[in-house]
């Protein structure tokens, strides 16, 4: 008998490097981890859909799900862990793996979907993704209130819900993105807030907004804290005060900015209110990142690594996705 008969066929990407497969009746789409977020927008646009992330639009997706990379749009929409269906990757093994699919409701036992984010290409590398896609919407409307991060505990149960917010130590920015029906009820009913300004606006000039107050380069940190002690936060680590431009979604407890100087009193203040701090060098590696995993944490990692590829260590595999791996896997 014919030792291969019964081999399994190799296994192949659902699409190929730059691709791009939409599924415009389901609001689903596939796309090559290679594909920038950019260049996902702009395909979804030509059939009225979008990808509600946010993130810097010249990364590829697998860069920003390997790193977790979501913003303020995740109040309405969620982060990649909501938007996710599936995926597909390569373990220290080389093997293609399939997890999810491009419905909700079909994998049974440990999700590996939603487990690939954030990862940082420890266990694996990203091949393709596939993800919700949500109807674009036809505008958006911010409106400035004062900065008191509690006030979004109101709204979150009323029809003035926001789709994403951003605290400043000037203001509480609200932002609002729906049909035109949506927005004309908002027209109506955002004045009831008393807002110190309202500007209507495309959808493109809202990302924009988002990513002015929510990107801080390349050396940055993210504290996350329990969102009652934001202010404690701010005050005791010095941010108030200074001329540093941190930022924070007051919802979910997140704050960011540049990494100051005095990286001790921010580590101080946020250990004083049961936080955690991350230091986000992007000219760093992920085994840079690593090394700064508190020794229970390494030991659990590198458990699931041995179960995923037999590896004993937690080196990561090649994240890279450049126009240049593009070509090369073209050709």
């Amino acid at each position: 008998m014919d030792s291969h008969a019964h081999s399994r066929p190799p296994r192949t990407p659902l699409v190929p490097p730059g691709g791009i497969d939409l599924h415009e009746r389901d609001m689903t789409a596939t796309f090559s981890a290679d594909v920038t977020l950019a260049e996902a927008q702009s395909r979804l646009a030509e059939i009225g859909q979008w990808l509600p992330i946010d993130g810097n639009p010249e990364l590829s997706l697998g860069q920003l799900v390997n790193e977790n990379s979501t913003g303020p749009l995740r109040l309405g929409y969620g982060a990649w862990r909501d938007l996710l269906l599936g995926v597909q990757f390569t373990n220290g093994g080389g093997d293609l793996i399939t997890a999810g699919g491009r419905t909700v409701k079909n994998v049974a036992g440990y999700d590996l979907t939603k487990f690939m984010v954030g990862q940082r290409g420890v266990f694996g590398r990203l091949m393709t993704l596939t993800t919700r896609t949500y109807r674009r919407p036809a505008g958006a409307i911010a409106i400035d209130l004062p900065p008191e991060p509690l006030k979004i505990n109101d709204l979150l149960p009323t029809p003035l819900r926001p789709q994403w917010e951003v605290l400043t130590a000037d203001s509480l920015r609200l932002g609002y993105l729906g049909d035109e029906r949506t927005l004309d009820y908002y027209r109506q009913h955002l004045p009831s807030l008393s807002p110190k300004r309202i500007v209507e606006r495309t959808v493109d000039d809202d990302i924009a907004d988002r990513r002015s107050l929510w990107v801080h380069g390349d050396r940055a940190f993210r504290a996350t804290l329990p969102p009652a002690k934001l202010l404690t936060f701010t005050a005791s680590s010095g941010l108030a005060s200074g001329n540093s431009r941190w930022t924070a979604d007051a919802a979910f407890g997140i704050v960011v900015g540049p990494i100051p100087d005095d990286v001790a009193q921010l580590v101080s203040a946020v250990e004083s209110v049961g936080g955690r701090l991350s230091l986000n060098d992007h000219s760093r590696d992920s085994s840079t990142v690593l090394s700064g995993l508190s020794p229970e944490e390494r030991d659990v990692l590198e458990q699931l690594k041995r179960a995923f590829d037999g590896a004993q260590m937690l080196n990561p595999i090649p994240t890279t996705y450049a126009n240049a791996h593009r070509q090369q896997s073209v050709g």
